[in-house]
Order: C-alpha cells, then structure tokens, then sequence
C-alpha cells in the first residue's frame, strides 16, 4: 500500500504546526525517508533476528551505542566503585542525563528527578497527599496496573473514592472530569497517551480547566514522550512522569518525574533515603531537602543506565525529532488504512490523523483471543504485539524503526490465523 503524495505533503504540514497540539521548532529539516532508515536499522541488535517488532510500547529497543555506552560506564564504575574519582565522574553522568531530559521535554533541570520508571514517580506524588477518608482521586478508564494498583492501595489503606472518567472522546473528555470534581477532589492522574487504545489526553485543556478549580494534575507519561510530543510547560499539568525503556530506546530502571516548580514545596517526599537532602544535623535531628526535585531521589542509583538513557536521548535528537515523527506518521497513516482495508478487523485506535500515534490497536473478528494470536506470531514468526485489555484487541507498538513490510507481514499473518 503506498503512501500518496497529497498524503505526504499534509503529514508533514500538520507535523509542522505542531502535531498532538503543541509547536515547537524542529532542528532540521525534513529529508525523504530511504538510506537513514536503514542506517538506523542497522543500529538495533535486536532487528537482526526480528521479523517484526512492534512491542516498544512494552520495551523499546536500544541501539548498539546506547548498550556500548552502559556497559562502558558499569567498566568505569568497577574500576574503583567507592574511589571519588569514579563517583565524581558518574555524578557528572547523572547530571547531564537530568538536563538533557529536562532540554528535551520542555522543563527545567531543577524540575527533573530521576526514577527508576513512570510507576516511581507516580507513587511519589500519590504518597505526597495526606489522604483522608472520604477524599476523592479520579482517573481514566482506561489506565495500566502500574497506576491502578497504587490506586487501589490508597482505597485499601485510607479509604479514599476513586472516580473513573471516560476518555474515548477525547473532546468530552474535560467536561467528563469536570463533570464529577467536588470540593473533596485531591487530584487527578490520568495517562496521556492511553496504552489500550491510543487515545491522547487533552492535555493542555485539562490542565487549564484543573488550574482554574485548584485542582492538579499528574499525567502518567509511560506512552508520551518519543511517541507524542511533550513539553511540559506548554500542557501545563502540575506532574508529569516518564520513562527511559519505552519510546525514548532507553534502557530499563531508567525515568524521570516532572515537578513543576511552584507545587514543589507543596508535594513533600514521602520514602527517601539518603542523597535527598541537601544537609542534615543528625545531633539535631534534622534537615533540609534539596531546593529542587532531587529531594525525591534516594541511595545508590543506576548510573551506566541513566548515562545510557543520556547516550538514547543525545542520538534521537541528532537523528532530528521533525524526522522521526514524519517517518512514524507515515507508518501510522499506513497501518490505520491497511487495518481499516482488511475484511474482520476495526481499526480501535483514533481514526483522525492529528490523533494517530504510535499505539495502534486493532479488534479481532468475533470468536477470536487475542492472547492466542499473540502467542501464534511470536512462536511460529517471531513477530511481537501485544494483547491488550480487551480479549479480541491487539496492539501494534509503530515506531519508526519499523517498516511497512513488517506491518504488511505482521497483518497478513493475523488474517491468516484469524481465518
């Protein structure tokens, strides 16, 4: 299925204002898609022996650099983990990672604390409540365990209420959670981009109608940052958390929390440890927290990971993000129509290109399990999707290493188990 010149030309002008919403002025210049993608392909170890890899959502692949310079850096390290010129020098990794991060998604380094992964940084502002019984937390319908369950917990140990809200239609989506705040809402978490369907949050509308109640907002940004574009001053949210492993090719134990400054002094750290601080008295009992969002980093970190993370983020941006998200709106365009195209599938993520991103779900015809189709592509042809919470839905995780003649494959091999 080619992809038509009219199409083209409108993807790269709707990339160009600024698509999912925000603008923001792209380093270089889009060139036609051909020789880089296969450069970059070489990049991955992991296409070598794949078929079709369309699990970034889960995991992202990294590239030879980003695992070359991990295991550098985890060499340096046992060179003399406890001499102080290693700690400075991995000390100067971490701080490096932290600006990039913060350069790269619209916030200020003061603003950026390392985690281990999205779910880290939720629970850092969930815990950060002084919950009482009868407050209200309200979330999507459609979010992943790693909010739900800490979610869950709240209810359990303090019994909280916990209000879903509808965001399949995106532009009802504001009115939904305004719809059931009351003067006991404590804050709302939702994912802004979902993992079941694709659907993108509204973002900077529903930061802009929380602003005005006094009510914040934490966005889970598991799906966001490398899939959609971010930048967190432009939303608007109070939080955003991140994570390295996913869209961003970075490796595992890797994500950041964003803090907006003004509510920081307001979200106080819950578990910590030491390295949050910036001094203590233990004669006195006492301390002061760091002036900015280390406060809620503690004890040893995974340094190679974050400096690997560092290394992922630095050759994404050399690669140029107008022409990484050009390549994966292609794809995107590509997959939905090919979808849409074969008889038994719907396409179940946003039809509307401006909404298309990198997850793509597709609903299976009646009768069949997802799961059962998952497990049939990775064992007989070594192609990754995933199933999702629905049992007939299966996603596609398009980023834009991948290529149409996998996406061909991957969807001629479903309808042949789906026959």
């Amino acid at each position: 299925m080619a992809i038509t010149t009219d199409r083209r030309t409108f993807l790269k002008a709707t990339l160009a204002t600024g698509l999912y919403g925000f603008a923001r002025p792209f380093a270089t210049a889009i060139t036609p898609d051909g020789d880089w993608i296969e450069s970059v392909r070489a990049e991955f170890p992991g296409l070598k022996h794949s078929r079709g890899y369309f699990q970034t959502g889960a995991f992202g692949l990294c590239s030879q650099r980003v695992i070359e310079r991990t295991k550098d850096l985890i060499d340096r390290q046992n060179l003399g983990p406890a001499h102080p010129d290693q700690i400075d020098y991995l000390k100067n990794v971490e701080r490096e990672c932290r600006e990039l991060v913060a350069q790269t998604f619209g916030a200020k380094p003061t603003e950026v604390a390392l985690t281990a992964n999205t779910t880290t940084g939720l629970n850092i502002v969930l815990w950060s409540i002084d919950w009482q019984a009868g407050d209200e937390l309200i979330i999507s319908d459609q979010e992943h365990p790693g909010l739900l369950l800490p979610c869950y917990n709240l209810v359990r140990r303090f019994g909280i209420v916990l209000k879903l809200a509808p965001i399949a239609q995106p532009e009802k989506t504001v009115d939904e959670v305004v719809a059931r705040l009351t003067p006991r809402t404590r804050l709302v978490v939702m994912s802004h981009v979902s993992r079941g369907s694709g659907v993108v949050l509204p973002a900077a509308a529903l930061a802009a109608a929380l602003r005005t109640r006094g009510v914040r907002l934490l966005l889970d940004g598991a799906q966001g940052p490398g899939n959609v574009l971010v930048d967190f001053h432009a939303i608007g949210c109070d939080y955003y958390s991140l994570c390295g492993h996913k869209w961003l090719l970075g490796p595992k134990s890797t994500g950041a929390l964003l803090v907006r400054s003004d509510v920081l002094e307001s979200t106080p750290p819950t578990w910590t440890g030491s390295n949050a601080q910036a001094s203590m008295n233990e004669a006195a009992q006492s301390l002061e927290w760091h002036p900015d969002a280390r406060r809620y980093e503690f004890s040893t970190r995974y340094v190679a990971g974050l400096g690997g993370w560092h290394e992922a983020l630095r050759w994404l941006d050399g690669l140029g993000w107008d022409r990484i998200r050009a390549r994966q709106a292609e794809l995107l365009a590509y997959t939905g129509e090919a979808i849409k195209a074969t008889r038994g599938m719907e396409l179940v993520s946003p039809d509307n290109l401006a909404q298309r991103n990198g997850i793509v779900v597709l609903r299976l015809p009646e009768g069949l399990n997802a799961t059962n189709i998952y497990e049939r592509l990775r064992r007989e042809d070594n192609i990754l999707v995933s199933p999702v919470t629905a049992p007939r839905d299966l996603r596609l995780s398009v980023h834009f290493y991948n290529t149409e003649a996998e996406i061909d494959l991957a969807l001629a091999r479903i309808r042949t188990y789906s026959a």
